[in-house]
């Protein structure tokens, strides 16, 4: 996921400053986005795409870059008419991320100081030009509250109605069930505990979560185990596999790692292992 924001320019900020050429998903297209100066551009799907100065000038390239961790400011002359601040962003557990799945190929969000993602922008680019100690501690920080913002900012111009999975979280019905997996995850939860709990049809509650979240309610129940079993793998090395095990819902330790390893491709002592912590 990259995440692009036009830091300084001398041009006049209405004209054409940059152009965004990005290749669609599906399609195979190619398609120009016009960028101005405190534009924002989120590439929730890391698309291939191409950054020019102006529409007849080729591709910027021999680029310089200030990096921090996984932030940088990108400039392509000893003298910039305009600076780039640029980053990633990493996700550990991705299969957890349903929301990716709704997220178009490029979110562009055009400059306004009214904004609270601008201020958040203006800090991330004072710190990253400043000569500061722990500045990718800071930066890291900022880039966590720059993506909850962006997307924030997204499912407002969407509505909730528009933005998939979010939605599920607005359903009266749907929103308990979620709220319930998600605060009691060791609870021996089944789609007919569920819907008693939500005082509904065991059928109308799995079609019905299906529909809003995109998958049954138990595999979504078996990725949110495993993505608190990971935190918990890396976070606490002194936690016993069957401990994490029993903390997400699993009376045995064999099936859970038979989960662990299904959905994250690993048996959870070498994914243990693999960040680095001691194995039990």
């Amino acid at each position: 996921m990259h995440v692009f924001v036009l830091r300084r320019t001398i041009y006049d900020i209405r004209a054409f400053i940059f152009g965004l050429k990005h290749t669609k998903k599906k399609a195979g297209t190619t398609e120009w986005l016009p960028i101005h100066e405190g534009d924002l551009l989120l590439l929730p799907h890391g698309q291939e795409h191409t950054l020019l100065e102006t529409p007849d000038t080729p591709p910027l390239r021999n680029l310089e870059l200030d990096q921090w961790g996984e932030c940088a400011l990108m400039r392509w002359s000893d003298a910039p008419s305009a600076v780039l601040l640029c980053g990633t962003f990493d996700f550990e557990y991705v299969h957890a991320a349903s929301l990716f799945h709704y997220l178009p190929d490029v979110i562009h969000i055009p400059y306004s100081a009214e904004r609270p993602l601008n201020r958040v922008l203006e800090l991330m680019a004072d710190e990253a030009e400043a000569q500061r100690p722990a500045k990718e501690v800071v930066l890291r920080r900022l880039s966590d509250i720059l993506f909850v913002q962006i997307v924030q900012h997204w499912v407002e111009m969407q509505g909730a109605q528009d933005s998939g999975w979010l939605d599920a979280f607005h359903d009266p019905l749907i929103g308990k069930a979620l709220a319930l997996m998600h605060s009691q995850p060791h609870h021996a939860w089944q789609v007919a505990s569920l819907a008693r709990a939500l005082a509904c049809s065991r059928s109308t509650f799995a079609s019905r979560f299906t529909a809003l979240v995109g998958e049954p309610p138990m595999e979504y129940l078996t990725r949110w185990r495993m993505q608190i079993a990971s935190r918990l793998l890396i976070e606490d090395p002194s936690l016993r596999i069957g401990d994490i095990a029993a903390r997400v819902g699993y009376r045995s330790e064999a099936a859970f790692s038979k989960a662990f390893k299904r959905l994250m491709g690993v048996a959870p002592i070498a994914y243990r292992s693999a960040s680095g912590q001691a194995a039990d």
